[in-house]
């Protein structure tokens, strides 16, 4: 939510969550962490999570926002949440910060943007039903590290997107080999 005008926006750092354990979640909105343009979440450390979600959405859902998936309550006044391509979650710096702001998100597990310095330590991720989209989406990221994660993978599905993300790195992350990335404009694996 953008701040009024002539008050500073605040600031979001050094967090530091762990020993979390999930089962059947919502599967419309993943766990997101995201700034605004220009005010990046900062120092944000995951360890020792667990989270299964209820699974069984598509990108394609993603992409067409139905109205009977979506939650649309704080969209009423603008007809619900417009289609857009999966991976181009609208910004929404201007409304109250709340999960289905975004519509359904592209990301099964973790949505990321907007954020520096992200860590993430013995996390796990899962479906009940097979999810089509990635367990990670990581989109204008600086620094991000993950080490011990676990995702479950639909057949066809990437593990993690990325787009405009620098410094980033996977070390025994299951389903996929260790990665080192300087600046990724756009990549899937």
């Amino acid at each position: 939510m953008r701040a009024p005008e002539g008050t500073a926006v605040g600031a979001i750092r050094r967090i530091s969550i762990s020993g979390v354990v999930v089962y059947d979640a919502d599967p419309r909105y993943g766990s997101i962490i995201s700034g605004i343009p220009g005010h990046d979440v900062e120092d944000v450390r995951l360890s020792n999570i667990r989270i299964w979600y209820r699974g069984g959405l598509t990108l394609d859902q993603v992409a067409k926002q139905p109205a009977d998936v979506v939650n649309a309550f704080f969209f009423r006044a603008q007809g619900g949440v417009p289609p857009r391509e999966p991976f181009e979650t609208p910004e929404r710096e201007e409304e109250y910060p709340e999960p289905s702001m975004f519509g359904l998100m592209p990301a099964y597990g973790f949505f990321i943007r907007h954020a520096t310095g992200i860590e993430m330590s013995n996390v796990e991720v899962g479906f009940l039903r097979e999810d089509g989209r990635p367990a990670f989406v990581l989109d204008q990221v600086n620094g991000a590290s993950f080490e011990n994660v676990k995702s479950q993978k639909a057949a066809g599905a990437s593990t993690f997107v990325l787009k405009d993300v620098e410094n980033f790195e996977t070390r025994h992350c299951s389903p996929v080999t260790d990665v080192q990335a300087a600046h990724t404009v756009r990549r899937e694996f």
